[in-house]
């Protein structure tokens, strides 16, 4: 697991594992793509144009998907702003990839039919095996993000993941065997109890007992002097909290009440910062190292790399479509083949993930009744390929204009 692959100097700026595999993803889908369409003499443009509709469309597609599934993550963030900014976070994942490959299936084709004029079956023929060649290196930006886990397994294929990824979170929260969490490693919120109505707090242990919630994976990480400066950043707006309540008491004038309000605030926003590690530091007497090292010894229970288990069934799909392209008998089949191999792996990978909740019909989750749907779908659509000519009219082939010919043969 790597959510954050390296940092680029300079400036400073993060870049995530799941990011940096949807950029590989994209870039090696789409030219394998154009190496196929220019061997059998189709418009390599028409291809990189699909991949940018592609592109857009399925972020968009995926992640809308995912907010809607999951919309408890993004309802309660309080205000509208704060809602927006959680759904246009995507650095940290939160793509769920049939939103995105059916919304990118959609756009694609109306792409093809209505601004490129060219044949639909045989275009998405040839985009259909880098489809599944992207799924696969974007399962890897899975793995490296830590989400799309199998469920738990004494298998020796078992993959443990660290403290505060979402395998272990998940297992935590189930009180799964294996997983537990020491007192030190929690943290609890202030303000979470109430007695007659009147909010209080439970002294450390006491509540780290009850409510408590494991430490941030960020902040586990921080370094000590990130820490060190939170700190002292809520120890200042203690004092000016105290300044300022004197100021008002001694006169209440709107310039005092409104510096007393900007203080109060200030202490709130500095109290926040990295709050789930200071204050377990507090309560124990404990330095962020060696909370470090205990959290670094309490790792997920061990659970079925599904990750990796769908990036090998991706990469063996997209070999087999790409054996078919050159064998097809008729444009339209590749397509075809990709509706039914990877939902078909899809519905069989579902049974051992535990991420996805069995809410549809009380039987199925909702990537594997997706999956159901567009096997029908694909089966249907062979039986009518018959009915329909081996080659589309539309498929002629491509020819470079005479300019980009006379450059190429310059360039020979």
């Amino acid at each position: 697991m790597m959510p954050v692959v390296f940092r680029i100097p300079g400036i400073n700026w993060d870049v995530p594992g799941y990011g940096l595999m949807l950029m590989i993803a994209f870039l090696t889908a789409i030219h394998w793509a154009a190496r196929r369409a220019a061997r059998s003499g189709g418009n390599p443009d028409v291809i990189l144009n699909c991949g940018f509709v592609a592109l857009i469309s399925g972020v968009i597609g995926g992640r809308l998907f995912y907010v809607i599934h999951n919309w408890e993550q993004f309802g309660g963030r309080g205000g509208v702003i704060d809602i927006a900014w959680g759904i246009l976070d995507v650095t940290r994942g939160g793509l769920e990839y049939y939103g995105g490959f059916l919304a990118a299936t959609v756009c694609i084709s109306l792409w093809l039919l209505l601004v490129e004029r060219v044949s639909w079956r045989w275009y998405m023929d040839i985009a259909a095996p880098s489809g599944a060649v992207g799924l696969a290196f974007g399962r890897v930006g899975c793995l490296l993000n830590g989400c799309c886990f199998g469920a738990p397994t004494p298998l020796p294929v078992g993959m443990t993941f660290p403290f505060g990824s979402p395998a272990q979170m998940e297992y935590w929260e189930a009180a799964a065997p294996g997983n537990e969490v020491p007192l030190e490693l929690l943290y609890t919120t202030p303000g979470s109890y109430k007695l007659d109505g009147v909010p209080f707090e439970l002294p450390g242990l006491m509540a780290s007992a009850a409510v408590g919630i494991p430490i941030s994976r960020e902040s586990i990480a921080a370094a000590d002097g990130a820490i060190a400066a939170a700190e002292e950043r809520e120890q200042a707006a203690r004092a000016a909290v105290k300044k300022a309540q004197v100021d008002f008491a001694a006169a209440e004038t709107a310039e005092t009440r409104a510096a007393l309000l900007k203080a109060r605030r200030e202490l709130a926003a500095a109290r926040e910062k990295f709050a789930d590690i200071r204050r377990p530091m507090r309560e124990h007497g404990l330095a962020a190292s060696a909370l470090r090292e205990m959290a670094a010894r309490h790792r997920s229970v061990a659970v079925h790399p599904t990750q990796l288990y769908s990036v090998i069934m991706a990469f063996i799909v997209a070999g087999v479509l790409s054996t078919i392209y050159w064998r097809r008998t008729r444009d339209g089949q590749v397509l075809c083949a990709l509706f039914i191999l990877e939902p078909t792996s899809r519905f069989v990978l579902e049974m051992i993930r535990t991420d996805n909740p069995i809410d549809v019909f009380g039987v199925f989750t909702i990537s594997q009744f997706l999956s159901l749907c567009m096997v029908a779908v694909a089966l249907l659509a062979l039986a009518l390929l018959r009915l329909l000519p081996p080659r589309s009219p539309r498929a002629a082939l491509w020819s470079p204009p005479p300019a980009a010919a006379g450059l190429q043969a310059a360039g020979a």
